[in-house]
């Protein structure tokens, strides 16, 4: 039985366990508990329960390249499911497991799916694009970011990739943070459009993210919003839309934009 401490948050497939029923009365007493008593757990538990969320449109293309030997050899050693184990979409919770196991293997493409099958038609200049981006950073934890490899040249040719996917030169000096390390730069996709995403782990308040889309509705002074429990800052250039989110204060976040702003804005 796994011994869990009262602030330590439970992995998914000990929550989908007890979605499915499939804990001893004493844990699941203690997976009851923890959702009741910690906020971010029953956030996890909430996710996690929604059936009818998309899962099976949005990772039904990672399977279609997921490693299939490797996962089946996984597959089999998880516990046979119970006859009466909801379904999702003609999917059993251990189906979605699977894809999820799966989307590991093709990395960046997870990212895509979620923010493509996202896409609003309300647009990037009425916020649509900022709301799902706070959607998807609301996820993050330090684990998250923790373990990345974060070495000079490695990120520098990830800059270069993202600086050239929207049109922006993206130097590492530029967007260096004293005290808050660059964990990952990518590019995702939102409503067809390239979106770029600088990663950061802030050691105090944890993930921090920039974010940059291309924009010609012209320039626009910084603005503040909440999204997700995280505060936000936005703005534009001539040619770019900005978003910086986190849980930091408002004011430090003000610094930071004040520094990207000087050194990337066109």
């Amino acid at each position: 039985m796994i011994d869990l401490s009262k602030n330590e948050m439970p992995s998914d497939e000990l929550l989908v366990a007890f979605l499915d029923g499939e804990l001893e009365a004493g844990e699941r007493e203690r997976i009851d508990n923890l959702i009741k008593a910690d906020e971010a757990v029953a956030k996890r538990f909430d996710f996690l329960s929604r059936s009818e969320m998309p899962f099976f449109d949005a990772f039904e293309p990672l399977l279609e390249n997921a490693p299939a030997a490797h996962l089946e050899s996984i597959l089999n050693n998880l516990p046979a499911p119970g006859a009466n184990e909801p379904a999702v979409n003609g999917w059993k919770r251990r189906g979605f497991i699977a894809a999820a196991i799966a989307a590991v293997f093709v990395g960046v493409v997870a990212d895509r799916a979620f923010l493509g099958m996202r896409g609003s038609p309300e647009g990037n200049e009425t916020g649509g694009w900022r709301a799902v981006v706070a959607e998807y950073v609301a996820l993050y934890t330090a684990d998250t970011l923790a373990d990345l490899p974060s070495d000079g040249q490695s990120q520098a040719q990830e800059l270069r990739n993202v600086g050239s996917k929207l049109g922006i030169s993206l130097p590492v000096e530029a967007v260096t943070l004293p005290g808050i390390p660059l964990k990952r730069a990518q590019i995702l996709e939102y409503d067809g459009r390239p979106l770029g995403q600088l990663a950061y782990l802030d050691p105090v308040h944890g993930p921090l993210a920039l974010c940059i889309v291309q924009s010609s509705k012209g320039a626009k002074p910084p603005q503040t919003e909440q999204r997700r429990g995280m505060n936000v800052i936005f703005w534009a250039d001539d040619a770019h839309g900005f978003m910086l989110i986190g849980r930091n204060p408002v004011d430090q976040l003000s610094v930071l934009t004040e520094k990207f702003r000087t050194a990337l804005t066109a």
